[in-house]
């Protein structure tokens, strides 16, 4: 049997881990420079724009990720309801949220919407670098019979 079914879940696994790594940095950095801008810009309700900005972001990177780590070597039906699943109950929680605070004013709207557009660019950036960097099999070879002719086409 081939190892490359396990080696394309740990390469991708891997990749995961270095973007949740990645995005917790991301999360982190926002959450103290959005407060102390938001501070700077609107007070106290700019820290609280800035830390629920964060804590969205946080709650949808982190758990998408952790969701394609946990069904990283799952069959692609059960990852694909996994991440739809996941999905639906980010977006009912958010839509929950967003109900709560609607016209509540010990928040800055604006902070908040300005630290999840960053959260959003910042995450699409480290989750694409991390993609094109990555090394995961893509071509399972298990079920060749043998080496390739060599037929010197192949060869630049």
């Amino acid at each position: 049997m081939s190892e490359t079914p396990n080696e394309t879940g740990r390469a991708t696994r891997n990749m995961y881990a270095l973007i949740l790594r990645r995005l917790g940095i991301l999360v982190a950095g926002l959450a103290v420079l959005g407060s102390a801008v938001g501070y700077l810009v609107a007070g106290t309700p700019g820290v609280w724009g800035a830390l629920m900005g964060a804590g969205i972001a946080a709650l949808f990177m982190v758990g998408t990720v952790v969701t394609m780590m946990i069904t990283a070597d799952k069959p692609l039906p059960l990852a694909t309801a996994a991440g739809v699943g996941g999905w639906l109950v980010k977006m009912v929680l958010l839509l929950v949220i967003l109900l709560l605070v609607r016209g509540k004013d010990f928040y800055s709207p604006g902070v908040f919407f300005l630290v999840l557009v960053l959260a959003i660019v910042g995450s699409l950036g480290i989750e694409m670098a991390a993609v094109l960097r990555a090394r995961v099999p893509t071509v399972d070879l298990s079920g060749r019979p043998g080496p390739a002719p060599d037929d010197g086409a192949a060869r630049d």
